[in-house]
Formats: structure tokens, sequence, C-alpha cells
């Protein structure tokens, strides 16, 4: 999805890639990420966030919960991050990252959050007063109120699958009103997901329905509540372009992902401020007449990856189409189109710029240093879940 973009806006992230993979210091189903130009794309997010009046947290499943990428977060200027869930919030803990919110997707399950409370995180979502109930049975042994935001959603908002849930916007006062009245916590805003989407024609950002739903929330609190609303979180697309949108609309704060990595849906047709930052590599596994077959276990299928970038023993490199992953398979191996005219080869090398969320996979992380300057080093292996790795070959 990425590919074209990426040959032009950072060709040495691919030129190490097949470099580290051809030196037998990665492994195929290894994701590459160019430490230096993630840092570049943090600055660059952190200024246009500042200058927007807007606070920024980052994301880390995207690559894996990578240490190394969230310290380079961190020291550009983009202090905390979100973790989507527990899990996630574990991770970070455990790499001293400090947590802005727990949330916008996943509540903390009931037996987990005391230690997440202990973890003192800035901000918790829930999407019912139950959640709001449990955490408050914890805050009440805690010094200060738990901040909670408020998932709002009503008709008309749309979701990704598996991502459903939320309060009614017409039972907003209700539910509201009860937490309110919780002791140990307090309502301090509003998010939902997605709250951004890009329009195909226009090839420009635009607010979803999930926007102006949690805007009219958080008046309605104001309003009607007359409770204090300092955030409306409104991730989704958040990337240099989007923070006029943002500021306009009335958001406080956007959350970073894809942007770090140069990969949202934004970059695959347009020349924007980050740049692409991660690849995906592999090597054939082996062949038949019409296709060949790579080495999978990284690649999900929202990546919308169409083409790989193929480079032969000789140095050679050649695109190959990649087929799409029917819905029932196991991606034990990525499909190539054999060309016409040209066969591919077994132990050919094998590179992909895709969208990523590399927790859901069982690929390794490759945290790459002095790309840049045309002499990388790898500064780390990890698996999929941020843990570092022995090499085992």
């Amino acid at each position: 999805m990425f590919l074209q973009a990426l040959l032009v806006h950072n060709p040495a992230l691919v030129d190490a890639a097949f470099q580290l993979l051809e030196g037998g210091q990665i492994p195929p189903n290894c994701y590459v990420i160019d430490l230096q130009t993630v840092e570049r794309n943090a600055a660059i997010l952190s200024q246009a966030a500042r200058q927007h009046q807007l606070e920024l947290y980052f994301t880390t499943k995207q690559v894996g919960f990578n240490p190394l990428v969230a310290g380079r977060v961190h020291r550009a200027g983009i202090a905390k991050a979100i973790a989507i869930d527990a899990w996630e919030a574990h991770i970070l803990s455990l790499n001293r990252i400090p947590i802005g919110h727990l949330g916008h997707l996943v509540q903390p399950p009931d037996i987990m959050v005391p230690a997440l409370l202990r973890l003192e995180p800035d901000y918790i979502t829930v999407f019912s007063l139950e959640k709001a109930e449990r955490i408050s049975q914890e805050a009440r042994q805690i010094q200060h109120p738990i901040r909670l935001l408020l998932r709002v959603i009503a008709p008309g908002n749309t979701f990704h699958p598996g991502q459903e849930g939320g309060i009614q916007l017409d039972e907003l006062v209700g539910t509201a009103s009860q937490i309110a009245r919780l002791p140990g916590i307090r309502v301090a805003g509003v998010t939902s997901y997605p709250c951004l989407q890009v329009d195909p024609e226009r090839r420009a950002l635009i607010p979803t329905q999930n926007f102006y739903t949690i805007l009219q929330a958080a008046e309605i609190l104001r309003s009607e509540l007359g409770l204090s609303i300092e955030q409306v979180n409104a991730p989704g697309h958040t990337c240099v372009a989007a923070m006029s949108l943002l500021a306009e609309m009335g958001a406080t704060h956007g959350e970073v992902g894809h942007a770090l990595t140069g990969t949202t849906y934004l970059h695959a047709g347009l020349d924007q401020p980050e740049l692409e930052s991660l690849v995906y590599v592999s090597e054939i596994s082996h062949c038949d007449e019409q296709h060949a077959y790579a080495f999978g276990g990284g690649l999900y299928r929202r990546a919308r990856a169409r083409q790989a970038l193929v480079q032969d023993e000789g140095g050679q490199r050649f695109l190959s189409d990649l087929l799409q992953f029917d819905p029932t398979a196991i991606d034990y191996y990525l499909t190539l189109q054999q060309q016409a005219g040209m066969r591919l080869q077994v132990g050919a090398k094998v590179l992909i710029a895709a969208r990523a969320q590399v927790f859901v996979s069982r690929s390794m992380v490759a945290a790459v240093d002095g790309i840049q300057e045309g002499a990388p080093q790898l500064a780390g292996l990890y698996d999929a879940w941020g843990r570092p790795v022995e090499r085992f070959w």
C-alpha cells in the first residue's frame, strides 16, 4: 500500500532492511523500524499539536509495544502513551512509559482494575455505569479522584467490527449523573473511535458522526449536569494533516499511532510531513508454476498490501503482485504472483510496505538505528509484545 511512497521518501530503509535480512541479522517474518525517522515524525507531530493547542498521546500496539520506539517518541516531545487495553498498559509499565489514557477501545477487566490503578493512568475510558462502579470500588483507596472519559455512542456512528460499545447518547444524562455521584472518581471527558476518516474522493480527512456525537455529549454534560469537561479525546487518523481539523472541531486530545510510521491511509497517495519508517520482510519458501510462497505471520487483512518488492540473489529488485488472504486462511505463507517471463526464486527476499498491527501477529520487530547515514545498526530485536528476543539462528 505504501511501497511507492516508501521508495521515494525513505529508500535507505529499503536498502537497510534487505541488507539485514541478507546478512542474517534478522529473520524472515520481521518488521524493520527506522528509529531515526520515527523520532523525526514524532517531533513534527508534537510541534504541530502545540501550534494548535492540542495534547497528544502515542500508541505502540502497531509496532508491537516496542520500548525503543516508545523511548524515541517520548524523547521527541510526546510525553505519554495511550494504552488501548490492560495488556498494553502492563507492557508500557514494564518499560516505564507513563500512561496518559487507558482505553477508548477496551475497558479494564474487573480483576485487573486494582493493578491498573496502581499504574496511575491520567484518564480511564468506561462504556457503562457498571464499569464505573467497579473502578469506584477500588478508587476509594487512592488519595485523588480517578478521572474518567465516557465513551458515548449514538445511532449513525460507525465502528470497526469487534470495537462496538459505549453509553447511548439518549441515556447519557441518566447514566452520567449516576457515575458522577460515585466516590473516588470524576467524569472528566468524552471519547470515541474513529473520529476522523479519509474521504476517498477528496483524499482529505473529514469528521465522522462519532466525532459529532462526543461533541454533543460534552455539551450535554456541561450544560445539563454542570460537569467540568476538560478532555474531548478524538482519536483516528491523528497526523499533522489532522491537527487543524481537530482544533477547529473542538477536540483537546488526539492519539497518534500510524502517523509515527508514516502509514495512515493518507500516506499511501499523498506527500505528508511524516515519512514511512516501517517495512515487513520475508523470504520465498517455495514456488509452483503460478505462485511463489513467502514465509508469513505478520500481515493482517486490513493491511491492504497489494505488491511486494522482491530482491533476488544477484541483488536485482522487481515488483510482484501480492494475493489477498482468504478469510479462512492461516497466514503461514504470503502468496506472490509469478511474473510472465520472470521466475521468482526460492530464497529471494521479500519486502512489503503496509499498515501494521504487530501486536496481533507472530512477527519479530527489528529496531534499527543509523539507517539515514547508510550504516544500519540493529539496536534491538523484539517479539510482537515488546519483549527482547535472543537470536536463535
